[in-house]
């Protein structure tokens, strides 16, 4: 995890190659060096000459239901069927792959009152696996459960973990000092990680949640105090942010700023939601960044990439070009990173590798005969 002056480093390596082996990350250096290195005698080569070969995209936040959007006419407010959420759900990860996202994290949720709701989306979700990219699930509580419905509670999240539908769970900041003990001594005998929700409000009540909790992230609106900047920045949760949710309502920001310059860490996601439909592309929310919360190119590349996959609980096989970790990479069609952001609302994207396979090409480039 990368946190205040490194989230400045890309490890930029100018003229530079990576050697891909069984869809790992074999060794990443100067070309000259890994031309002489006995392993690429006889790879086949992908030329990226004039073009920026980067990790592959993170997005930390994809928010899906199975109810309807806001803006469904009166007569169909019931919630989707399954099957139209299972097909709405696979065309947005394709989208997300044709713009260089090859991991994502799904917050899900059924949408109702109850908790045993929450089940099947989360089955659903599952029975997509990882095609066609990777997926982290998330279940996404709305509601803190209270004595009624805290059996409730327990018997999906029982469900949940002995078929491994879920790896993380969200819970919303609105929680009393009793439920939230509860629930957190109910979540401490799992295997399952805990993200928090934050919409804002007293950095008191942030600081204590912090702390007890100690999420993996936190998801915070683009407008927080400077309070709440400070108990974010001195935390070891990483603050995610949504830079393109908004971006035709709202005003910049600053407080991802004041989060990286205290010393936090910080990502970037697109935060996509089937009720309030945004933009999906990591691009876009890379941009956004920059434009509207005033962080630098290198920042919001850090912050879409290896903090965004930390994030999302999967740093340890995605989100860097390191040797041993997932061969997923981008080849963009720009010939300098900083160009990016300033090409604004274009998707960059020319190849596409995933674990070693090319899964997206918009290049004339053709898989040549092996030597032998």
């Amino acid at each position: 995890m990368r946190r205040g002056r490194d989230l400045h480093d890309l490890g930029m390596i100018e003229d530079g190659s990576v050697l891909i082996r069984d869809g790992t990350v074999a060794a990443v250096g100067s070309t000259r060096r890994i031309e002489n290195l006995k392993e690429a005698r006889d790879a086949l080569e992908i030329p990226a000459n004039g073009r920026v070969v980067m990790p592959a995209f993170v997005d930390p936040s994809l928010n899906l239901s199975v109810k309807k959007t806001a803006n469904s006419s009166p007569d169909s407010q019931k919630s989707k069927k399954l099957s139209q959420f299972y097909d709405e759900s696979i065309a947005l990860l394709r989208s997300c792959l044709l713009h260089g996202t090859l991991t994502a994290e799904i917050r899900a949720d059924g949408g109702g009152s109850d908790f045993h709701s929450d089940i099947a989306v989360l089955r659903r979700l599952a029975k997509i696996g990882n095609n066609p990219i990777e997926v982290v699930r998330t279940w996404r509580i709305n509601q803190i459960p209270q004595d009624d419905s805290f059996p409730e509670f327990c018997e999906t999240l029982a469900k949940l973990l002995r078929r491994k539908w879920a790896q993380f769970i969200e819970l919303p900041s609105e929680m009393d000092e009793v439920a939230n003990e509860r629930l957190l001594q109910t979540l401490e005998e799992t295997s399952l990680g805990i993200k928090l929700r934050w919409l804002g409000g007293s950095p008191d009540i942030l600081a204590s949640l912090v702390s007890r909790m100690s999420p993996r992230a936190v998801a915070c609106p683009t407008y927080l105090s400077s309070p709440e900047c400070s108990v974010l920045s001195n935390s070891e949760s990483i603050a995610v942010f949504a830079p393109a949710k908004r971006v035709f309502e709202a005003a910049p920001a600053t407080c991802a700023r004041r989060v990286a310059d205290g010393g936090g860490a910080i990502a970037l996601c697109t935060e996509y939601d089937f009720k309030h439909p945004a933009s999906s592309s990591m691009q876009m929310a890379l941009s956004s960044a920059v434009l509207r919360l005033k962080l630098t190119v290198e920042e919001a590349i850090t912050a879409s990439t290896i903090n965004a996959a930390h994030a999302a609980g999967c740093a340890k096989t995605t989100g860097s070009l390191e040797t041993t970790k997932q061969a997923n990479a981008l080849l963009l069609n720009v010939a300098d990173y900083r160009e990016i952001p300033r090409q604004f609302g274009i998707n960059h994207v020319d190849m596409a590798i995933r674990n070693g396979n090319i899964v997206f090409s918009r290049t004339h480039w053709k898989m040549s005969a092996p030597n032998r």
